[in-house]
């Protein structure tokens, strides 16, 4: 976790309550697109959808942590959930079973209503909250 991300949480556990709670609204995003760390390679989320698709149609969303290099998934270190949200507002989630013993890699089957930006977050054991970029679908 980087310092300033640590900082940050650690106030927010300070506060106590609600600030516990909201402690992984602490979001890791993707910096430069043209130079990625190698930390942002491996736990940014890359979301796979159809760029247009039709009203209530039930379609797949494909989200697969680390968009360039897969993430690790060890016994010390793997990711404990995945969560789709469109347009800022949760989806769908699929937890994930401790000691990285499933690979890190979600399919969710959603339909909508209107045009909508999705995005996906994850949680990793050690390197805390990440996000992926927004990801526009048309909807016809």
């Amino acid at each position: 976790m980087e310092r300033r991300a640590f900082l940050r949480y650690a106030a927010l556990l300070a506060l106590g309550g609600a600030g516990v709670a909201r402690a992984e609204s602490v979001y890791h995003r993707l910096q430069n697109p043209a130079a990625p760390t190698l930390l942002e390679k491996k736990h940014v989320p890359g979301v796979e959808v159809p760029s247009r698709v039709r009203s209530g149609e039930w379609f797949e969303v494909r989200v697969r942590v680390g968009y360039l290099v897969p993430h690790p998934s060890t016994p010390g270190h793997w990711i404990t959930w995945i969560e789709l949200r469109g347009d800022g507002k949760p989806l769908a989630r699929m937890e994930f079973p401790r000691g990285g013993v499933a690979d890190p890699v979600a399919v969710f089957r959603i339909r909508l209503e209107k045009t909508t930006t999705l995005e996906a977050v994850e949680n990793c054991n050690l390197h805390g909250t990440w996000i992926s970029e927004p990801v526009r679908v048309e909807v016809v």
